[in-house]
């Protein structure tokens, strides 16, 4: 009897904190975006966590690797609105204007050129920082998916010899972070912000390198004991609800955070805006289920 008691305190504090995890309103438009899709589901937290998780990409897939989703321009239309509803399209800023930390989170050269132009238009309107932090990762660069050759010629000139060009390359994401901090331009007072390139090892999974991810790189940052004080998260939708709730479970006490993002490229592909979706309510679950154990 005890044990059954037990087990129904547990699953009412569940049900309870999962209730709070996301408004009234977002479960009614996560409950739409799924019907719009044609996925059955209940409209409750855990049943609309699972039914999301078909849209995350396979461990050894990258983003631009998975196949999109098939819906008709109506459908298209009514989950992208919905999606903007969520938070995973607009741009986003942060309310003060200064922190300790600025964390620019890697990915394709191009996304963390994005990422760090937005950066700079931030120093440009008046939010400050102490130290800019870029993490990055050993994942090796792509000619067409980075662009290198374009990242290769805003820093050493496209009338490089072949020979300065191909030694030039980046080989790895921390070396296209450096690249690109070195390629953008700032106003010199931001030049003089202390920088630091913190780079995430590949590991063996099964069969492959896994690069890490974004959990994986503010852990590696967080063990080089940063002392504590405010951060702001640097990304781009619709990536950041995912990235935020991720960063704000590992950083250590004494940290706060705040997020801010370019607002998205609504051309992309559908299926990445569902896997970031998919990120990011995976992670929530994930803090229920701590706060509730």
């Amino acid at each position: 009897m005890l044990s059954g008691l037990l087990l129904t305190f547990f699953l009412s504090a569940h049900a309870l904190a999962a209730d709070k995890a996301l408004s009234q309103q977002q479960l009614e438009t996560l409950s739409a975006l799924l019907s719009a899709t044609g996925i059955p589901h209940k409209k409750d937290f855990d049943s609309i966590v699972e039914a999301t998780q078909r849209w995350r990409r396979k461990p050894d897939q990258e983003r631009w690797e998975v196949a999109d989703l098939k819906l008709s321009d109506e459908q298209n239309k009514k989950v992208m609105g919905y999606l903007e509803t969520i938070g995973l399209i607009n741009e986003l800023k942060a309310d003060k204007k200064h922190f300790d930390y600025a964390l620019v989170l890697g990915g394709t050269a191009p996304r963390m050129k994005g990422r760090f132009q937005h950066l700079v238009k931030l120093w440009n309107e008046g939010v400050r920082f102490n130290q800019i932090i870029f993490l990055s990762g050993q994942r090796p660069t792509l000619d067409d998916i980075d662009q290198t050759e374009m990242l290769v010629a805003d820093v050493i000139g496209s009338d490089a010899s072949e020979d300065k060009k191909r030694k030039a390359r980046p080989v790895t994401e921390k070396e296209a972070a450096e690249m690109v901090y070195m390629s953008t331009e700032m106003p010199e007072a931001m030049k003089n912000i202390k920088v630091d390139f913190f780079s995430t090892d590949r590991f063996w999974l099964v069969d492959r390198w896994q690069r890490g991810n974004t959990r994986d790189s503010i852990k590696n940052w967080a063990a080089s004991h940063p002392k504590p004080g405010s951060a702001l998260i640097v990304s781009n939708q619709p990536h950041l609800l995912y990235q935020q709730e991720v960063i704000r479970q590992e950083l250590p006490k004494g940290f706060t955070t705040e997020a801010t993002a370019q607002q998205s490229n609504t051309d992309g592909q559908l299926i990445m805006y569902l896997d970031a979706l998919a990120l990011w309510l995976h992670n929530l679950q994930t803090r229920v289920a701590q706060e509730t154990n």
